[in-house]
Protein backbone atom coordinates (compact mmCIF):
# COMPACT_ATOMS: atom_id res chain seq x y z
CA UNK A 1 0.00 0.00 0.00
CA UNK A 2 1.33 3.48 -0.71
CA UNK A 3 2.05 5.82 1.32
CA UNK A 4 0.42 9.11 1.31
CA UNK A 5 1.85 12.19 2.43
CA UNK A 6 -1.08 15.19 2.61
CA UNK A 7 1.05 18.74 2.63
CA UNK A 8 -1.48 21.34 3.49
CA UNK A 9 -0.42 25.14 3.27
CA UNK A 10 -1.29 28.39 1.95
CA UNK A 11 0.12 29.86 -1.76
CA UNK A 12 3.37 31.26 -1.55
CA UNK A 13 4.63 29.47 1.25
CA UNK A 14 7.83 27.77 -0.83
CA UNK A 15 5.37 24.77 -1.22
CA UNK A 16 5.88 24.19 -5.06
CA UNK A 17 9.97 24.01 -4.00
CA UNK A 18 8.75 21.35 -1.40
CA UNK A 19 6.74 19.43 -4.21
CA UNK A 20 9.56 19.21 -6.20
CA UNK A 21 11.87 17.99 -3.40
CA UNK A 22 9.29 15.19 -2.64
CA UNK A 23 9.52 14.05 -6.27
CA UNK A 24 13.10 13.38 -5.76
CA UNK A 25 12.17 10.53 -3.86
CA UNK A 26 12.92 7.35 -5.49
CA UNK A 27 9.60 5.66 -6.05
CA UNK A 28 7.18 8.86 -5.12
CA UNK A 29 4.77 10.35 -7.13
CA UNK A 30 3.43 13.98 -6.94
CA UNK A 31 -0.07 15.84 -7.62
CA UNK A 32 0.07 19.56 -7.61
CA UNK A 33 -3.20 20.82 -5.76
CA UNK A 34 -5.27 18.10 -6.56
CA UNK A 35 -8.42 20.60 -5.52
CA UNK A 36 -7.37 23.20 -7.56
CA UNK A 37 -10.00 22.57 -10.54
CA UNK A 38 -12.86 22.06 -8.42
CA UNK A 39 -12.16 24.92 -6.40
CA UNK A 40 -12.40 27.51 -9.46
CA UNK A 41 -15.44 25.95 -10.53
CA UNK A 42 -16.94 26.43 -7.53
CA UNK A 43 -16.02 29.71 -7.34
CA UNK A 44 -16.09 30.96 -10.27
CA UNK A 45 -12.98 32.83 -9.88
CA UNK A 46 -11.11 34.38 -12.40
CA UNK A 47 -7.37 33.47 -11.34
CA UNK A 48 -4.14 33.21 -13.77
CA UNK A 49 -4.65 29.75 -15.70
CA UNK A 50 -8.31 29.54 -14.85
CA UNK A 51 -9.01 28.05 -18.42
CA UNK A 52 -6.39 25.72 -18.72
CA UNK A 53 -6.91 24.37 -14.91
CA UNK A 54 -10.50 23.44 -15.68
CA UNK A 55 -9.68 21.85 -19.06
CA UNK A 56 -6.72 19.49 -17.69
CA UNK A 57 -7.49 18.91 -14.05
CA UNK A 58 -9.71 17.10 -12.50
CA UNK A 59 -12.88 19.03 -10.78
CA UNK A 60 -14.72 16.73 -8.87
CA UNK A 61 -14.16 14.80 -5.92
CA UNK A 62 -14.69 11.36 -7.54
CA UNK A 63 -11.91 12.19 -10.51
CA UNK A 64 -9.61 13.78 -8.12
CA UNK A 65 -9.94 10.38 -6.06
CA UNK A 66 -9.38 8.13 -8.60
CA UNK A 67 -6.30 10.06 -9.90
CA UNK A 68 -5.06 9.84 -6.59
CA UNK A 69 -5.63 6.05 -6.29
CA UNK A 70 -4.10 5.48 -9.86
CA UNK A 71 -1.14 7.39 -8.46
CA UNK A 72 -1.03 4.87 -5.62
CA UNK A 73 -1.47 1.53 -7.67
CA UNK A 74 2.29 3.00 -9.69
CA UNK A 75 4.04 4.48 -7.04
CA UNK A 76 5.35 3.57 -2.98
CA UNK A 77 4.98 7.33 -2.09
CA UNK A 78 2.71 9.82 -3.16
CA UNK A 79 2.92 13.63 -2.05
CA UNK A 80 -0.12 15.64 -2.35
CA UNK A 81 0.55 19.08 -2.64
CA UNK A 82 -2.44 20.78 -1.43
CA UNK A 83 -4.21 24.81 -0.85
CA UNK A 84 -5.75 24.86 2.49
CA UNK A 85 -8.30 27.24 0.50
CA UNK A 86 -9.69 24.96 -1.97
CA UNK A 87 -10.51 22.45 1.04
CA UNK A 88 -13.10 24.93 2.48
CA UNK A 89 -16.35 23.00 2.96
CA UNK A 90 -14.93 19.86 1.52
CA UNK A 91 -15.14 16.34 3.09
CA UNK A 92 -11.57 14.86 4.15
CA UNK A 93 -12.85 10.57 3.46
CA UNK A 94 -10.69 10.46 0.63
CA UNK A 95 -7.35 11.87 2.07
CA UNK A 96 -7.98 10.14 5.65
CA UNK A 97 -5.31 7.87 5.25
CA UNK A 98 -2.81 10.01 4.43
CA UNK A 99 0.29 11.29 7.03
CA UNK A 100 -0.63 15.30 7.02
CA UNK A 101 2.12 17.99 7.31
CA UNK A 102 0.84 21.51 7.39
CA UNK A 103 3.46 24.02 6.18
CA UNK A 104 2.79 27.97 7.53
CA UNK A 105 4.79 30.82 6.81
CA UNK A 106 4.46 34.82 8.16
CA UNK A 107 1.50 36.07 6.94
CA UNK A 108 3.06 39.36 5.99
CA UNK A 109 5.66 37.14 3.78
CA UNK A 110 2.86 35.63 1.91
CA UNK A 111 0.87 38.41 1.54
CA UNK A 112 3.49 40.48 -0.09
CA UNK A 113 4.66 37.73 -2.66
CA UNK A 114 0.70 36.76 -3.13
CA UNK A 115 0.42 41.02 -4.08
CA UNK A 116 2.91 40.68 -7.20
CA UNK A 117 0.57 38.26 -8.93
CA UNK A 118 -3.23 39.52 -7.75
CA UNK A 119 -2.82 43.30 -5.54
CA UNK A 120 -6.35 42.84 -4.43
CA UNK A 121 -5.50 39.71 -1.68
CA UNK A 122 -8.01 39.14 0.55
CA UNK A 123 -7.74 37.18 4.05
CA UNK A 124 -9.55 34.03 2.29
CA UNK A 125 -6.66 33.96 -0.29
CA UNK A 126 -3.66 33.39 1.77
CA UNK A 127 -5.30 30.07 3.42
CA UNK A 128 -3.97 30.43 7.50
CA UNK A 129 -7.71 30.41 8.66
CA UNK A 130 -8.12 27.87 6.73
CA UNK A 131 -5.09 25.67 7.79
CA UNK A 132 -6.18 26.40 11.32
CA UNK A 133 -9.36 25.19 10.90
CA UNK A 134 -8.45 22.43 8.82
CA UNK A 135 -5.85 21.46 11.38
CA UNK A 136 -8.15 20.61 14.23
CA UNK A 137 -10.37 18.76 11.66
CA UNK A 138 -7.55 16.43 11.11
CA UNK A 139 -7.00 15.60 14.86
CA UNK A 140 -9.90 12.83 14.17
CA UNK A 141 -8.05 10.86 11.44
CA UNK A 142 -5.49 8.45 12.02
CA UNK A 143 -2.66 9.46 10.61
CA UNK A 144 0.74 11.40 11.65
CA UNK A 145 0.16 14.72 11.51
CA UNK A 146 2.75 17.99 11.92
CA UNK A 147 2.60 21.38 11.39
CA UNK A 148 5.84 22.80 10.16
CA UNK A 149 7.49 26.45 9.51
CA UNK A 150 8.92 26.70 6.41
CA UNK A 151 11.01 29.39 7.32
CA UNK A 152 12.58 27.31 9.99
CA UNK A 153 13.05 24.44 7.50
CA UNK A 154 14.99 27.02 5.10
CA UNK A 155 17.37 27.52 7.66
CA UNK A 156 19.34 24.28 7.41
CA UNK A 157 16.99 21.99 4.96
CA UNK A 158 20.40 19.42 5.37
CA UNK A 159 19.12 19.33 9.01
CA UNK A 160 15.63 19.67 9.07
CA UNK A 161 14.64 17.92 6.06
CA UNK A 162 15.56 14.53 7.81
CA UNK A 163 14.11 15.26 10.73
CA UNK A 164 10.41 15.98 8.94
CA UNK A 165 10.94 12.73 7.17
CA UNK A 166 11.21 11.20 10.54
CA UNK A 167 8.53 12.73 11.96
CA UNK A 168 6.52 11.62 8.85
CA UNK A 169 7.55 7.80 8.78
CA UNK A 170 9.86 7.85 5.63
CA UNK A 171 13.40 7.00 4.77
CA UNK A 172 15.82 9.89 4.27
CA UNK A 173 16.49 10.72 0.96
CA UNK A 174 19.38 13.47 0.51
CA UNK A 175 18.07 13.61 -3.21
CA UNK A 176 15.88 15.99 -1.65
CA UNK A 177 17.62 18.65 -1.40
CA UNK A 178 18.37 19.03 -5.47
CA UNK A 179 16.41 19.30 -8.56
CA UNK A 180 16.74 20.63 -12.22
CA UNK A 181 15.72 23.86 -13.28
CA UNK A 182 12.83 24.52 -15.44
CA UNK A 183 9.26 23.78 -15.84
CA UNK A 184 8.16 19.94 -14.41
CA UNK A 185 5.65 17.22 -16.44
CA UNK A 186 4.14 17.34 -13.00
CA UNK A 187 3.45 21.04 -12.86
CA UNK A 188 -0.33 22.62 -12.66
CA UNK A 189 -1.85 23.83 -15.58
CA UNK A 190 -1.13 27.42 -14.19
CA UNK A 191 2.45 26.62 -13.81
CA UNK A 192 3.11 29.57 -15.89
CA UNK A 193 1.54 32.55 -13.69
CA UNK A 194 2.61 31.24 -10.49
CA UNK A 195 6.03 29.24 -11.03
CA UNK A 196 8.78 31.54 -12.48
CA UNK A 197 11.04 31.90 -9.65
CA UNK A 198 10.55 28.25 -8.61
CA UNK A 199 11.23 27.23 -12.40
CA UNK A 200 14.86 29.10 -11.87
CA UNK A 201 15.60 27.28 -8.64
CA UNK A 202 17.93 23.80 -8.27
CA UNK A 203 17.54 23.31 -4.30
CA UNK A 204 15.90 25.43 -1.53
CA UNK A 205 17.50 28.98 -1.33
CA UNK A 206 17.78 30.61 2.02
CA UNK A 207 14.39 32.33 4.16
CA UNK A 208 13.71 35.50 3.68
CA UNK A 209 13.40 38.45 6.27
CA UNK A 210 10.52 39.33 7.80
CA UNK A 211 9.27 43.00 5.30
CA UNK A 212 8.69 46.28 6.82
CA UNK A 213 4.60 46.76 7.21
CA UNK A 214 3.16 46.37 3.83
CA UNK A 215 1.03 48.97 2.33
CA UNK A 216 -2.30 49.47 5.02
CA UNK A 217 -4.99 47.08 3.21
CA UNK A 218 -2.14 44.57 2.36
CA UNK A 219 -1.07 45.21 6.29
CA UNK A 220 -4.61 44.72 7.35
CA UNK A 221 -4.86 41.44 5.63
CA UNK A 222 -1.75 40.01 7.31
CA UNK A 223 -3.30 41.18 11.02
CA UNK A 224 -6.36 39.28 10.13
CA UNK A 225 -4.52 36.48 9.69
CA UNK A 226 -1.74 36.70 12.62
CA UNK A 227 -3.79 35.14 15.25
CA UNK A 228 -4.22 31.63 13.13
CA UNK A 229 -0.81 31.52 12.01
CA UNK A 230 0.53 32.00 15.49
CA UNK A 231 -1.74 29.05 16.56
CA UNK A 232 -0.45 26.91 14.38
CA UNK A 233 3.16 28.43 15.27
CA UNK A 234 2.33 27.16 19.18
CA UNK A 235 1.68 23.50 17.51
CA UNK A 236 4.60 23.34 14.99
CA UNK A 237 7.22 20.70 14.59
CA UNK A 238 9.99 21.84 16.60
CA UNK A 239 13.74 20.85 15.20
Amino acid sequence: MSKIIHAISGPRNISTALMYSFAQRPGCAVFDEPMYGKFLQKKGLNHPGRFETLKKWPTDLPDISGAVQKLAKKNDEIYLKNMAHHMVDEPWDWAEQSAFVFWIRHPRKVVQSFAKVIPDVTIEDIGLDQEWEQWQKVARLPGTKIIVDSDEMLADPARTLPRICEALGLAWRPEMLQWSAGPKSYDGPWAQYWYGNVHKSTGFGQPKMLPEPLIPSHEKVVEAALPAYLSLFSNRFKF
